[in-house]
């Protein structure tokens, strides 16, 4: 594909609108990712999976989630909560 450019306005509406495009599609999910913590306790879990404490304890028990623990205490890293939603994620279909 050959792009011929004649006039510098034309150029500043081209990166506007290819940056706007870019601005559109990446802009949300780094907002959303610089807004969360790093390290979730067991309510933050239940709540952002909407899913009960023996529900997180299963998922922790059977090896489907991965956390850390010091003590009592249990924390579980954003990315890998991310990445259990992530493997039952259903691919979008044409109709």
């Amino acid at each position: 594909m050959k792009l011929v450019i004649t006039t510098e306005d034309e150029l500043k509406a081209l990166i506007k609108e290819a940056t706007g495009e870019i601005l559109k599609d990446v802009l949300p999910g780094i907002i959303r990712k610089a807004s969360m913590k790093e390290w979730l306790t067991t309510d933050d879990v239940m709540e952002y999976l909407r899913c009960s404490r023996r529900h997180v304890q299963h998922l922790r028990d059977s090896n489907q989630i991965t956390f850390t623990q010091n003590g009592r205490t249990i924390r579980y890293h954003i990315d890998d909560v991310l990445e259990y939603l992530n493997r039952g994620k259903v691919p979008k279909r044409d109709c």
